[in-house]
C-alpha cells in the first residue's frame, strides 16, 4: 500500500515523511519524490512479542511517497509534473498547515487551513475533470465510428455522474459505485476516486489547547467532502523522537495524551481505507498481516502464502482481546476458545490466525 503525502510548499509535509518512515529527504533532490516504507504501530503486535518471546517481530508496513510541495507559483507543466506523483499512490495524506511561525513563510495565497484545504481540493478536481472530459470526448468520437460495447455506454453513464458531481465540488470518492464499476473506471486512476486523509500540522499551543483558526469551518469542510482527519503537531512529534521511552512517557502525559499522533495517524488511515489487521504468533515469529476488511479466511491465508490459499482445509483463530484474557494458547485451546472456521468465515481485525492445509 503506497500513501502520498501532497500539500503546499512549507506546510510541514516533509517533516511529517521523514517522522513516518525515519528517512531524511535528500536536500539536493527537494524537487523529486521520495519513497520509504514506515512501520504500522500496534501495540498488540508489542503484547504478543512480550507473550511469545519470538526470534522475530514483524509490522505492518506502508509506503509513504513525499511528494515535492505544490507551488501555485510554478507553471503549469511543473505543476502536471509534481501532480503525476499522485497517479501511483492508493491514498492520499493531504498536510495542511495552521502552525504559527515567523521564520517559515505561509504558503502563496494560503494564508489559512482552509484555504490551502480549498486549493489542493480544487487543483485535484480540475486535473480529474479534464480527464473525464477527455475521456468522455474520445467514446463520443467513438460512437460515431461503430457501436460501443455494453461496457463503454455504462463507462459513459457513470462519467456524467462522476462529472454532475464535480459541479458541486463533490469527489467521485462519494458515489458508492458497485465493484464492477470501479473496474470499469480504474484506468482513469481519478485523483478524487483515492482515500484523502487530511493531517492539519499545530504547534504546541494550538495542539495543548486544540484550538486554531478557522477549527470548526475546516473540520465541517473535510466532514462534507468525506475526507478523514488527524490533528497533529510536527513539532511535538519530532520531539518526543529524540527522548528517552521514560521521558517521552512523561512527556505525553504532560501533554495529556496516550498515544502519538504517527501512531494515531496509522490507526486513521486503516480505518479510512477500510483496511484491518490479523495476527499470527510462535515462537519463530510475531507478525501483523494488512488485509482489506471482510476477506474471507482463504484469502487472508494468501496473505501469509499463496501456497496456504491453494492447500486451505481450515483456519484457527480467536480474537486479540480473548486470548490476552489467558495469555497462553495451550490454554485458550483448554478453555474451548479457540474456533475452527472455513475458508468463508470473515477474519476480523485483531484476530490470531493460524492456517491448516494440506502438506
Amino acid at each position: 500500500m503506497e500513501i502520498g503525502i501532497f500539500g503546499l510548499p512549507l506546510s510541514g509535509k516533509s517533516t511529517l515523511f521523514t517522522l513516518l518512515t525515519g528517512v531524511e529527504p535528500h536536500s539536493s533532490h527537494k524537487n523529486e519524490a521520495h519513497t520509504a516504507v514506515a512501520k504500522v504501530h500496534d501495540r498488540r503486535v508489542d503484547e504478543l512479542s512480550k507473550i511469545f518471546n519470538p526470534k522475530k517481530t514483524v509490522y505492518a508496513t506502508v509506503s509513504f511517497t513525499d511528494i515535492p510541495g505544490y507551488d501555485l507559483s510554478s507553471n503549469q507543466k511543473e505543476k502536471n509534473r509534481i501532480l503525476q506523483f499522485i497517479q501511483n499512490s492508493e491514498a492520499v495524506l493531504a498536510v495542511v498547515r495552521a502552525f504559527k511561525d515567523a521564520s517559515v513563510p505561509w504558503p502563496t495565497e494560503a494564508y489559512t487551513p482552509v484555504k490551502q484545504l480549498e486549493t489542493i481540493v480544487t487543483e485535484l478536481l480540475v486535473r480529474d475533470m479534464e480527464v473525464v472530459e477527455n475521456r468522455l470526448a474520445r467514446l463520443e468520437e467513438a460512437k460515431k465510428k461503430r457501436k460501443l460495447s455494453t461496457e463503454e455506454e455504462r463507462e459513459i453513464e457513470l462519467l456524467h455522474l462522476i462529472e454532475k458531481g464535480f459541479e458541486g465540488n463533490s469527489f467521485a470518492s462519494q458515489i458508492d459505485f458497485a465493484e464492477e464499476d470501479l473496474k470499469l473506471l480504474g484506468s482513469l486512476a481519478l485523483f478524487t476516486a483515492k482515500p484523502i486523509i487530511v493531517a492539519i500540522n499545530l504547534d504546541e499551543n494550538q495542539f495543548s489547547s486544540g484550538e486554531y483558526p478557522e477549527r470548526d469551518l475546516l473540520l465541517s469542510r473535510i466532514d462534507k467532502s468525506g475526507f478523514a482527519h488527524i490533528e497533529l503537531s510536527g513539532k511535538i512529534e519530532a520531539e518526543l523522537v529524540e527522548l528517552s521511552d521514560e521521558d517521552r512517557e512523561m512527556f505525553m502525559e504532560e501533554l495529556g495524551i496516550s498515544e502519538s499522533g504517527i501512531e494515531r495517524l496509522s490507526r486513521v488511515v486503516y480505518r479510512h481505507m477500510g483496511l484491518i489487521s490479523f495476527l499470527t504468533v510462535g515462537e519463530d515469529e510475531v507478525r501483523a498481516w494488512t488485509i482489506k476488511k471482510n476477506t474471507p479466511a482463504k484469502a487472508a491465508a494468501g496473505k501469509i502464502h499463496t501456497d496456504l490459499e491453494r492447500s486451505f482445509i481450515r483456519a484457527e483463530v480467536i480474537p486479540y482481546e480473548e486470548f490476552m484474557t489467558v495469555r497462553s494458547m495451550q490454554e485458550a485451546k483448554s478453555r474451548g476458545m479457540v474456533k475452527v472456521v472455513g475458508k468463508e468465515e470473515i477474519v476480523k481485525d485483531g484476530d490470531i490466525f493460524h492456517v491448516l492445509a494440506n502438506a
